[in-house]
């Protein structure tokens, strides 16, 4: 059996092209149905047909269901799915990867490591020395430690 994937196949082309033929010939007699006088029909002998009413009412009952949907149904879902803002999955979870601080005092650098877990810290792994960074490089990305950011947004000295 082969495998199923999103690459267009012959199968699903001939699937599409017949969708894309129906949907607009069903679109096609929907339109000939609701601008078509009854008198114009009779005479054809087509007497079973739905009242001119559904022709209006069906698209905006599915509007409506539509609007429902999009202002109620669909955040109601997202909401009851989100983590409480209380919950530490908000901040942290298990592919988090943060950095090791570096204490420097005194231009000698502390060798003491400040991160949380420290069988995450990439600290000994790779110390770039300020030599080795060239001009306007991009650190790499890592995941800002709650702590830190709370210290820097609300944190005040007062004098």
């Amino acid at each position: 059996m082969p495998e199923h994937t999103p690459a267009p196949t012959p199968a699903r082309s001939l699937y599409g092209f017949f969708m894309y033929l129906f949907s607009q010939t069903m679109m096609f007699i929907y339109f000939i149905w609701a601008i078509t006088p009854d008198s114009c029909l009779h005479y054809f002998n087509i007497y079973y047909y739905p009242q001119k009413y559904w022709s209006t009412a069906v698209p905006i009952q599915c509007l409506v269901a539509l609007t429902i949907f999009a202002f109620l149904i669909y955040p109601s879902s997202n909401l009851m799915l989100t983590a409480n803002i209380d919950s530490i999955s908000t901040i942290s979870d298990p592919h988090a990867h943060y950095t090791c601080e570096r204490n420097e005092t005194n231009n000698n650098r502390n060798e003491q490591c400040v991160c949380i877990d420290v069988n995450k810290c990439v600290k000994n792994s790779h110390i770039t020395l300020e030599e080795e960074l060239e001009e306007n490089t991009v650190p790499p990305l890592h995941d800002l430690n709650i702590r830190l950011v709370c210290k820097k947004l609300y944190f005040k000295e007062y004098l």
